[in-house]
């Protein structure tokens, strides 16, 4: 495994915050292990990592980025910016370093408020077999799901569900949208003790600290019904390869 900082001729993005290249990964462990190190070594900060699909994650981070207004400067107080920021005087006009993180944060939080569980089941993702077996698949084995390459991004938000800003994702219309993924996070993280590790460009990762007790995991397979609309007996196989553990995949698309 490789890990250097990220440019933005790799990316093809403006930075605004730490980020490195993950390359030549060998398993899923060895992903977790660099999270929890990240983690640790940027207290008050979030770890947000790439998933599947690198390049279209990007793609359409970036159409969800413009689609919801997240990089509009109007109303802010541009003075304390980096001089980088500003050609002949006049601000770029989009974000490019980050002193200009805050703007994204507080457009973003600022459109959270309609935003809850509820929200993200009434969205309609309809899931059959064909994509459970996929849920089942992910969940068993992450490391064939997850890109070649991986972005590790340390997005400067103190809570998991907040990284979502650090790559805002939901773009087509039977998607959930940025702000009910962050609901979504949200609601895993409080309810269950899961949090926001990753997200791509179908695929939201969590992890937890320790199993789920048996009742936890009845209300989980419950609330997935919701999600998903259908049965709870239609997450019976994923019920069992999760129960042992510590980490989640949950699809946002259809």
């Amino acid at each position: 495994m490789q890990i250097q900082p990220l440019t933005s001729e790799q990316s093809g993005r403006k930075i605004l915050f730490d980020s490195y290249l993950i390359d030549s990964l060998t398993s899923f462990d060895e992903l977790i292990e660099v999270y929890k190190t990240y983690k640790q070594n940027n207290s008050g900060k979030t770890i947000i990592l790439t998933l599947d699909d690198l390049g279209q994650a990007e793609y359409t981070s970036v159409h969800s980025i413009m689609t919801h207004d997240l990089d509009e400067t109007e109303g802010y107080d541009l003075s304390g910016l980096d001089k980088a920021c500003f050609e002949a005087g006049e601000h770029l006009g989009y974000l490019s370093t980050p002193s200009e993180f805050f703007i994204r944060k507080e457009n973003f939080l600022k459109k959270i408020n309609d935003a809850d569980f509820t929200a993200a089941c009434e969205r309609g993702l309809t899931f059959g077999i064909s994509e459970i077996s996929i849920l089942e698949k992910v969940n068993r084995a992450p490391l064939h799901f997850l890109d070649k390459q991986i972005i590790l991004k340390v997005v400067p938000v103190e809570k998991c569900y907040e990284g979502i800003c650090g790559l805002p994702n939901g773009y087509f219309q039977s998607d959930l949208d940025p702000f009910e993924n962050y609901a979504l996070a949200k609601y895993l993280f409080e309810k269950y003790d899961f949090e926001l590790f990753g997200i791509g460009a179908s695929f939201l990762g969590f992890i937890r600290n320790g199993e789920l007790e048996k009742s936890q995991m009845k209300e989980l397979i419950a609330d997935l019904s919701k999600l998903y609309n259908t049965t709870e007996t239609a997450f019976d196989k994923l019920g069992e390869i999760i129960k042992d553990n510590h980490y989640l995949f949950l699809k946002y698309t259809e």
